[in-house]
Formats: C-alpha cells, structure tokens, sequence
C-alpha cells in the first residue's frame, strides 16, 4: 500500500511539474510576440467585459486582423491585434468586475506598446432623463463600492463622501432604526507617477482625458441603433451624450431605491461594474482613458423584469459605433513620453504585498532584509517596489494601497505572490 501511496505521489508530482513547464513555455512565447508587436507600435488599447459586447463589437466588421500575429493569449485573457480605420488596436476582453478589469488594464499599458485605453461596454441607467439604448461619454467616475459599514449608533469617518441610513428604508418607517446600521462611502487612495512614490492622494471623481473627452464631443448627434430586430424596436430614437458622471462598483445595480440614492447623493447617471477601474489604472500609470457606455437597462426601476437580457445586444452595438466613430476621430497618436517597464531578466522573485504604511513600516523594521545592491528599488506608477534578499531568497516588495491589489509587473518572472 505504501508503495502505491509512493507512486501516485510521484505521478501528480511529475504532473504538476510537466504543467508548469507547459505554462511557463507558453508564457515565453507569449512575451517574445508581444515583443515583436510593441517594435511596430503604438497601439490603441480596446477593453471590453464579457461575451455579449465582443460579439457587438467584432460583428461591426470594423477590426482587422494582424496577418502574422492576430491575437496572443496570456494570464488567461486573449489580446487581439490589428486595425480599425487603418489606426492600430489592440483588444481584450477583461471579464466582469474591479479586479478583472484593473488587472487586464494594467498587464496591457505594462507589456504593449498602447496610446491610451478605450473602455467601453454596457451600463445601467440611473438618471431619467436618460433612455435604454443611449450612449453615455462620463467625464469622471467613483468607485461607489468601497464602505464603511457600521452600527446604527457607529461613529461615521467625516472622511467619508456619503452615508446611506439603512433604517431610512424601513418598511413599514417605524423609528427609523435598522440593524444595518449606516454606510459610509470611502474614497479611492491613488498612486501615481505624477507624484511622489508610495503617496497616495484621496479622490472621489476619478476623471477621463480631457483632450479625448473634448474630442469625443463631435460624435453627438450620431446615428444609432433603435431595434434589436424587426419586431422589437426603442420608443424613441437613441442618444448619445458626453460629460455625464459615472458610477462603479463590484455590484450589479437593480434595485430602484438604491438606484434613486447614488442619482440622488452623487448625481450619477450609470452604473457599472469595471469603468472607475480602467479610469483609475490609466491615472496611476499616466495614460489617456475614456469610457463609452450603452445603456442596457434602468437598473431596477422596471415595471418588471430587468431587461438587460431583451436589450443589451443593442446597448453593447451602440456603444460600439460610438468606439469606431471615436477612432475614426483621433487624428494620430504617439505613445507617451514615459513608459515604464520594471524588467528583472533572469531571476524568480517572490511577490510580497503589503496594505498600507504601518504594516509595511513593521515587516521593514524586522531587519531580515538585503538590499540589492545594484538596484534597491524601483518607481512604478506611483508604487515604490524594493528590491531585497530575505534569507537568501529574491523578494520585491511593495505597498498596494487599500481596497486594491495590484499585478506584479509582468516582464517579472514571479514565482509567487504572499498577501
């Protein structure tokens, strides 16, 4: 019995291995094509969310492959390369959700050669002037989603940008007490290469290019999408409107008292689950970004049933038009006059996260690390990565920042990342 344990032990050992060495090669290739594709750039980056807004955007007709290298696949996500309106793109899907989104956001401004990041997608509607099937440019974003909950007689962070009263939804009134106690809506801490390494400064609006914004005004007016089909068709003819604002949150927004709050107190007029990411990634690392947003849905505020489902293919093809009409925009690009690259060609290193100030201060103060001596740290996007031995082992280390963890650079061999 022991030595069968001893076999089948040996086996999923030589498996394991046999993977990571599949991986690792794969992952190789990967790098040495994107290589070659960032020499013939720049690119505009295209980030989209899940199937049903690849499939409007592809089916426009508009992008063209890259006859050699039409698309490399790494971290699990397919990066398309070719044209649109002869302009150079490439495109991923990043899927659903913050991290999805800041994830892919970041692995492409790290690895491509990329302009700037076009986001778009579709988006609940929040504000009643506004109609499913219209286009939404927002101006700026907040992360609605990052809180502090507390007790209902809790102390608020008069930090805080808001609060919601639980109780102030009871049904029936009753004393206005609830059990939930109150929320308190924090603002984002942001790290960027426009200030000094490992500051953060607090921001609730975290705001798209202005010159692309301003540009993205000549595409009101356009011509959009009424029908889904023959039969089934919009009341009125859609439209497209620039400098709204916008909200984010790992949430999926239908439901109508809540979506009255975040119109009412932050005079949004969407509500999404990834654009305040991408925005914020490209802030940090000091990259142009907007945002296109259909609206698929009233988020809650239907009669009925949501009707993202009857809907949405004709939010996620306007929104779409509205990207090709942008592209076809844009006069000329260049990539921007600092693209960083934190490169360690040849080594493993082992990841190390930490939060904020006083846990990274307390893992310093152990004095169990070396600093490389050739390079103790690097500046990158705001972050300030140091470079050291703990107990002979290679380590970066570096502080994330709350609510967010971010990628290891990935020119970086990591062999693993500890939180």
């Amino acid at each position: 019995m022991a030595a069968r344990c001893f076999v089948v032990l040996v086996f999923v050992s030589f498996l394991v291995m046999s993977v990571s060495a599949i991986a690792s090669n794969s992952r190789r290739d990967s790098f040495s094509t994107i290589k070659q594709l960032s020499r013939e750039g720049p690119y505009i980056g295209l980030i989209t969310v899940f199937s049903p807004e690849e499939e409007a955007f592809f089916r426009t007709g508009a992008f063209t492959p890259d006859v050699k290298h039409p698309f490399v696949d790494l971290s699990g996500r397919r990066y398309r390369v070719g044209k649109i309106y002869g302009k150079k793109v490439v495109y991923v899907r990043c899927g659903v959700g913050m991290t999805n989104a800041a994830a892919a956001t970041q692995q492409m401004l790290d690895l491509f050669d990329i302009t700037g990041i076009v986001h778009f997608g579709i988006s609940g509607n929040l504000n009643d002037s506004m109609s499913i099937g219209d286009v939404t440019i927002p101006k700026q974003f907040s992360h609605t989603g990052l809180w502090n909950w507390v007790n209902p007689n809790g102390t608020m962070d008069p930090a805080d940008a808001a609060y919601l009263e639980v109780g102030s939804y009871n049904v029936p009134e009753g004393d206005g007490v609830n059990l939930l106690g109150r929320i308190g809506y924090r603002t984002e801490e942001l790290f960027s290469v426009s200030i000094e390494p490992n500051t953060a400064v607090s921001l609730w609006w975290m705001e798209v290019s202005q010159q692309w914004l301003q540009l993205s005004r000549s595409l009101e007016g356009m011509e959009l999408e009424r029908c889904v089909n023959s039969s089934l068709c919009l009341p009125e003819k859609p439209k497209l409107v620039v400098g709204l604002n916008g909200s984010t949150s790992n949430i999926f927004v239908d439901n109508a008292a809540y979506r009255d709050f975040l119109f009412q107190t932050f005079e949004v007029s969407s509500s999404d689950m990834e654009s305040s990411a991408v925005v914020m990634t490209c802030m940090s690392n000091g990259f142009p970004v907007i945002v296109i947003r259909g609206l698929s849905d009233l988020a809650g505020a239907e009669s009925g049933d949501n009707v993202i489902h009857t809907f949405g293919s004709l939010a996620a093809l306007n929104a779409a038009k509205a990207v090709l009409g942008f592209i076809s925009k844009i006069p000329g690009y260049n990539s921007p006059s600092q693209h960083y690259m934190l490169t360690a060609k040849g080594l493993i290193y082992i990841g190390l996260l930490t939060v904020f100030p006083p846990e990274e201060n307390a893992f310093l103060g152990t004095g169990d690390f070396k600093p490389n001596p050739g390079h103790p740290f690097v500046d990158l996007s705001g972050r300030l990565f140091r470079v050291r031995m703990v107990k002979g082992k290679n380590v970066i280390t570096w502080d994330v920042g709350l609510e967010w963890s971010v990628q290891l650079q990935q020119d970086n061999k990591c062999w693993t990342c500890l939180i």
